[in-house]
């Protein structure tokens, strides 16, 4: 009899398997719910269905706030009932060698990747509905895009902000109007941690603007073999409205917009060069994070002692651009005002002047009434752009 051949009580039960405790078994479980590589795979999907199928869908599908509800105890007696032990360890064992699995698409034909990722920047993911830091096709785009990646095993890291409120719920009231409502998301219920820098210790970024400093703290998901790191400004340093800058998706004003998108932007590249990643290619889903360009460019002339007109070009080659609409009001747009306030620091750091930081915004560089675009800043410092 193996360690885990599974035996059973004189009444006909089945009991755990031989040598997995009911500690042990819901670490498995706990395992699982802390990789989103469960959310894109059916058998384990309805394995946490079928431990509360009640509780499963009024927990929004979220096998983290399930658990929760369970000791090992509860758990493993739950199991028992419904013959659960085999399929547990079946998807623990197929999770650790898709983690572990060497022979991918990527390293057959993506080996260049291998020491220098593609740094993945949005404002939004959408990888499932319990993680809800996306609102629509922007999102799912992100999201599926991640899982792609991982499950192709191409080396890419992304970069995105944290909303504890996230998107809002809509209700339809009597006569047919919509209602919002913003929900606090519990931080314990989701498959995150504090992201360590290369010092070993819990990562806090921080952005200086002419006003003062932004600080944020950075968050990790794993989604299957992608790394996802989330920028969070509920950080106590910060200025009581700042700490309220990342709790919603697209919510407030111009100020509000441009200082989320330095966050996800200048703060996402600091990030990545804080926890010792060096990025081989920049892709940015939509003009929200192009701000990273800037940053790169001046990380650039700072490791090499190029020029900035040099380190640009340099950047621009290394960089993707997608954009998502057409549409007018789908990008945004800056006065000048804003722009340097937040981005003076950064400009002083590229040795540039306002009107040439301005010009790189605009679609006529010399143009003072045209304000700052950042799907024009996206366009402008990438050398391959899509559009979906």
């Amino acid at each position: 009899m193996s360690q885990t051949d599974t035996v059973f009580t004189g009444a006909g039960q089945p009991s755990a398997p031989i040598g997995l405790s009911p500690e042990a078994l819901f670490e498995k479980c706990n395992a699982l719910a802390r990789n989103l590589w469960w959310s894109w795979q059916p058998e384990v999907i309805n394995l946490f269905r079928d431990l509360d199928p009640i509780r499963w869908r009024q927990l929004d599908h979220n096998p983290i706030a399930l658990l929760a509800e369970f000791t090992p105890e509860r758990l493993e007696m739950r199991a028992s009932e419904l013959v659960l032990f085999s399929r547990i360890n079946h998807a623990f064992r197929r999770l650790k060698e898709y983690m572990s699995e060497r022979a991918t698409w990527a390293r057959t034909h993506a080996g260049v990747l291998g020491s220098k990722p593609v740094a993945y920047f949005s404002l939004e993911f959408g990888v499932h509905e319990s993680v809800p830091v996306y609102s629509g096709g922007l999102g799912v785009l992100s999201g599926d895009h991640i899982k792609s990646a991982s499950g192709l095993g191409v080396p890419l890291v992304a970069v995105g902000l944290f909303y504890d409120q996230g998107y809002f719920k809509q209700q339809l009231d009597i006569e047919g109007y919509q209602h919002e409502e913003y929900l606090d998301t519990k931080v314990e219920n989701l498959p995150m941690e504090p992201a360590m820098g290369a010092d070993g210790k819990p990562l806090t970024i921080r952005i200086d603007t002419r006003n003062g400093p932004l600080l944020a703290k950075v968050w990790l998901m794993h989604v299957g073999r992608v790394n996802l790191y989330l920028l969070d400004c509920d950080v106590k340093e910060n200025r009581p409205e700042d700490r309220e800058l990342t709790s919603r998706l697209y919510g407030g004003d111009n100020r509000t917009r441009i200082r989320q998108e330095l966050v996800a932007g200048v703060g996402g590249i600091r990030a990545l060069k804080a926890m010792g990643i060096t990025p081989g290619v920049f892709h940015l889903n939509e003009g929200h994070s192009a701000f990273a360009t800037l940053e790169a460019v001046r990380q650039r002339m700072i490791d090499t002692g190029m020029s900035f007109d040099d380190s640009l070009r340099e950047i621009a080659r290394h960089t993707v651009f997608t954009t998502h609409t057409p549409v007018p009001a789908g990008h945004d747009r800056f006065d000048g005002s804003l722009i340097e306030e937040h981005l003076g620091p950064l400009r002083d750091g590229l040795g540039i002047s306002f009107e040439q930081l301005m010009g790189l915004g605009r679609v006529e560089p010399q143009n003072s009434h045209e304000p700052f675009c950042m799907t024009v800043l996206g366009l402008k410092l990438s050398r391959r752009a899509n559009a979906v």
